[in-house]
């Protein structure tokens, strides 16, 4: 694939995307309608409407396979056999690898899409447009920015930070690479301001809120060690009221309840645009097209048995029953014509005796899905960025790290513990909900094991490994990135990767796999393809001008 924000050609279509919009399908769905470039700037429900496409099909790529490949695979929650993800599951992945190409690509396309709005909004005639709509539409094009960033710093440390396109088109071949902090800075700055301009309470709708933002913030922060910022934009979340837990965890699943109380920040898909333009994760996860109805259901990858183990562990059967499948369970909400679906007795796609169930949303006529639809490799159904309960996990993890108050780039040890009210009410607050018993104290690793359950299979748990050894600048050396990560790393050593040597219901052999990462092993490397027209990704970063 070829470059998406340096190269030349791809500056154009960077120009190009934003200027023609999305495929009209994508449009035809909440929030918005299809605009064209002669009308995107007359009204403010119109400028709204240019905006959809930061949510969209610029994601896809990320969700339909990289992204979980990366963050479910690589932190021990699924396991897989298919070739082109299962490097993941061992690590480093070659920088040939198509899904790493992906894991750059396609938020580098997000990017481009903000940048084009900001720097053509900049230059247009607005004066027919309430400036406050003005705000927030360039508000939204920072947020989804500073997400994008987020993605990228997360999974290649060093990335170049691109504001407009267009200044380098004479300069493409040698960008270089800006500083973890300084792309951190730059998602903060970035953030901040679309605190500042974004609508308020307008998450439901699919667009991104001035407490999206707040939210995103609090977790930036939460990864930076800045223990105090975190806890204040979380509160701000939880003071506003906008957001709420649902009373259910399972209907956090459930295509009619896109957008949402709990949903802060989604990507946004609808099934009548076909592949591309769709959820496409149900079509690699679902163990059969006995549940999709629709020819895909591939079980491709599936629960691994250490996570497994930790629902067990936690007596969670709320969550575990609504993330994982298990032989001879029954799920009434699938397959609702034939009076439900039970998983076979022999159901092992992956030799784990499991199979994915979250982002598995049924058939065509399943009444849950009347309001989105599902079709061929396209679920209607949104994919969580980030929720309520991260907010409420973010508070407490604050709290906790405020008391310890480890020093930048040592993380919190995992013993640490705390009996504070308030963060023992946040959290226990998420563990009620999921009907396991609330906490008078907790561990640091109890917290950690509890993110690792709520958000079990929702591309969350790679990221925390990679951070709870602290926030550190890595060097960088012939292109490869490394800061010690001896807590992630003594976690990961002790998972059990392997299968079942044996059918349904003994587990009493098992082909045990255990994985031993290096440090380098936290960031990906950046694709060749990238690296072969412009070799000054693989060095050393440079400060980035910082203009406001």
């Amino acid at each position: 694939m070829k470059r998406k924000i340096i190269s030349t050609a791809n500056i154009a279509l960077a120009v190009s995307i934003i200027l023609t919009g999305c495929s009209k399908n994508f449009f035809d769905r909440p929030p918005g309608a299809a605009v064209t470039v002669g009308s995107y700037y007359q009204t403010a429900d119109q400028l709204l409407a240019s905006t959809n496409a930061f949510y969209g099909t610029p994601w896809f790529g990320w969700n339909n396979k990289a992204g979980w490949a990366l963050t479910e695979i690589s932190s021990g929650n699924l396991r897989t056999w298919s070739s082109d993800v299962s490097p993941f599951g061992t690590m480093p992945v070659s920088s040939d690898n198509p899904e790493v190409r992906t894991l750059w690509n396609s938020p580098f396309t997000v990017v481009a899409q903000c940048n084009g709005l900001i720097n053509n909004l900049s230059a247009a005639n607005t004066s027919a447009i309430p400036q406050a709509a003005v705000n927030n539409a360039l508000g939204e094009a920072h947020l989804m920015r500073g997400v994008a960033y987020f993605y990228l710093v997360r999974t290649f440390g060093n990335v170049p930070l691109i504001e407009n396109p267009l200044a380098n088109v004479n300069d493409f071949q040698t960008v270089p690479t800006n500083s973890i902090p300084d792309v951190y800075k730059f998602i903060v700055r970035d953030l901040k301001y679309a605190e500042a301009n974004c609508y308020p309470d307008v998450a439901g709708t699919g667009h991104g809120s001035s407490g999206s933002a707040s939210a995103m913030l609090a977790k930036v922060y939460l990864y930076m060690q800045d223990y105090d910022s975190a806890r204040i934009e979380a509160e701000k979340v939880i003071n506003s009221n906008e957001f709420s837990l649902l009373p259910n965890y399972g209907d956090l699943f459930i295509t009619n309840n896109n957008n949402n109380k709990e949903s802060i920040l989604a990507m946004q898909w609808i099934s009548t645009g076909g592949y591309d333009y769709g959820n496409s994760i149900q079509a690699s996860w679902a163990y059969s097209s006995a549940i999709t109805q629709t020819g895909d259901g591939y079980g491709s990858a599936a629960p691994t048995i250490d996570l497994q183990d930790a629902f067990k562990a936690e007596g969670d059967t709320i969550r575990r029953h609504f993330s994982i499948m298990l032989p001879g369970e029954s799920y009434p909400e699938l397959d609702v014509n034939n009076g439900g679906y039970t998983l076979p007795l022999n159901a092992s796609s992956q030799g784990t005796q499991a199979q994915c169930k979250k982002y598995v949303i049924g058939a065509p006529t399943d009444p849950n899905n009347s309001k989105g639809g599902t079709a061929s490799q396209a679920g209607g159904n949104n994919t969580y960025i980030m929720r309520y309960a991260d907010v409420l996990l973010i508070e407490a993890e604050a709290i906790l790290g405020q008391q310890v108050h480890p020093s930048i780039g040592t993380g919190i040890p995992l013993t640490a513990s705390t009996s504070d009210a308030t963060a023992l009410k946040y959290l226990n607050m998420v563990r009620t909900r999921a009907g396991v018993t609330a906490l008078t104290s907790f561990t640091y690793q109890q917290l950690l094991n509890e993110r690792r359950l709520e958000f079990a299979l929702e591309q969350n748990y790679w990221f925390d490994l990679g951070r709870i050894d602290g926030f550190k600048a890595t060097t960088t050396s012939n292109g490869i990135q490394s800061a010690p990560h001896p807590m992630a790393e003594a976690i990961i050593a002790n998972q059990e990767r392997g299968t079942y040597g044996n059918a349904y219901p003994d587990k009493s052999v098992i082909y045990s796999s255990k994985v031993t990462l290096k440090d380098a092993d936290f960031y990906s490397l950046i694709p060749s393809t990238e690296t072969a027209s412009d070799s000054k990704l693989l060095e050393a970063p440079v400060p980035y001008n910082f203009t406001w």
